[in-house]
């Protein structure tokens, strides 16, 4: 059930949000960038505590802890200082891993931006086998991102907190076992906590699913175990019989005709069916008998350290690992291996983590390359579990077996 909000979508801050978002503004330990700096920007974070604790000093606390963890990402991934990257130019739908759906200029009636989108061609089986992880958690922030700019132009238009209203339409998706695995390995609830409540609260608000057939209640129920409270009213189920309840927000002339309404302009680019031929196959043979097993027990973790002394000449790390050095977030290499590599500009100790803190009971195994090299990839060195290094061929350098500087997924 949806705790009181002491501000509404539609509405300008209340005195009784603002001072909450000054309380938030005090405990913060990371900079603002002012193209964040918005009191809208940190009230979501704010309504998204509120509606999971009723206590004051609750809701100020859980705010500001999630402002400061999204502080963090949002200077890892450059949020702040990058070009606003449209649909239109975000890999996840130029190369159709998702259907794309316009986020339109007509709103509901508390002014929330109408995005449409169909979900019938997406193949979460077909994107595992294409995409690194990491790529696709990095091409989401940007997704987020722009929907996030988007909401923020509308809130500076009108002074009153907005968000996205999302529609999505159901129909024709199918179950397949591939879709239920992904619901019952807790990955689709990771990926919600993510994006929806960790890191751009509020920011889509309602989630309408509509023309949803018996069978998708059931995947329904097992997220909602693993998610916060009031999931239920932000990610809202609805059968065939929606127009009514949707038509009392917005209005008809708002909604497409796919779903009954009179707008003929509102389209969504549908997803691609990826053929298992085009799933993602090992670049080099050689780079998997170079690489060192290990792995991390149950609710422990295993660190690499790589020392960068002052008045060395920059240097590159690179990876071919299951893991990643930013952003600290959960990823999958079953199928797609991660490999990465990370600019050293500063002196000082890093560190690669290999977290399994959140497992209980299963340890990781893992298989992992780590090198240390020039710029362009020359003299590498392979920097060992135990701390050991040793001097590698340039014919094993995987920045050049890989070509990183270049690589797109």
């Amino acid at each position: 059930m949806t705790k009181f909000a002491t501000t509404q979508h539609g509405e300008p801050l209340s005195q009784e949000s603002k001072k909450l978002v000054n309380e938030v503004r005090l405990r913060l330990t990371q900079p603002l960038h002012p193209n964040f700096n918005t009191d809208f920007n940190i009230y979501r974070f704010v309504l998204n505590a509120e509606r999971q604790y009723s206590k004051t000093k609750d809701i100020i606390e859980a705010a500001a802890k999630g402002v400061n963890n999204h502080l963090r990402l949002r200077k890892c991934l450059h949020l702040d200082e990058m070009e606003d990257v449209p649909f239109s130019k975000n890999p996840i739908f130029v190369n159709r891993y998702l259907p794309q759906g316009e986020i339109r200029k007509e709103t509901d009636i508390q002014g929330r931006p109408l995005w449409f989108v169909e979900y019938a061609t997406i193949t979460i089986e077909g994107i595992a086998h294409s995409i690194r992880s990491s790529a696709a958690i990095r091409y989401q922030f940007w997704q987020f991102e722009h929907m996030l700019r988007h909401v923020m132009k509308q809130e500076e238009q009108t002074g009153k907190l907005s968000s996205l209203r999302h529609i999505v339409d159901l129909t024709g998706y199918e179950i397949n076992p591939f879709m239920m695995i992904f619901v019952s390995s807790g990955t689709l609830s990771y990926y919600s906590n993510l994006l929806h409540y960790e890191n751009f609260p509020e920011l889509v608000y309602p989630v309408e699913i509509v023309n949803v057939t018996k069978w998708v209640h059931m995947p329904y129920k097992l997220v909602k175990t693993m998610m916060p409270a009031g999931f239920t009213d932000r990610f809202r189920l609805y059968d065939n019989q929606f127009l009514d309840t949707l038509g009392k927000e917005m209005s008809i002339e708002d909604i497409p005709e796919s779903l009954g309404g009179k707008n003929k302009e509102i389209k969504c680019i549908p997803a691609v069916h990826i053929a298992q031929e085009d799933y993602w196959k090992p670049p080099s043979d050689l780079l998997l008998t170079l690489l060192e097993p290990f792995h991390v027990s149950a609710k422990k973790q295993k660190f690499f350290k790589i020392e960068i002394p002052e008045n060395q000449q920059r240097k590159t790390l690179k990876t071919e690992t299951k893991e990643m050095v930013l952003p600290f977030v959960k990823i999958t290499a079953k199928f797609v291996h991660e490999f990465d590599y990370l600019d050293l500009e500063k002196p000082g100790s890093y560190y690669l983590l290999f977290c399994n803190r959140h497992s209980w009971l299963h340890r990781r195994n893992l298989d992992a390359l780590i090198q240390v090299s020039n710029v362009d990839g020359s003299e590498p060195k392979r920097i060992f579990f135990d701390g050991t290094q040793s001097s590698m061929s340039e014919e094993e350098s995987i920045m050049k077996i890989l070509n990183l500087r270049e690589f797109k997924d």
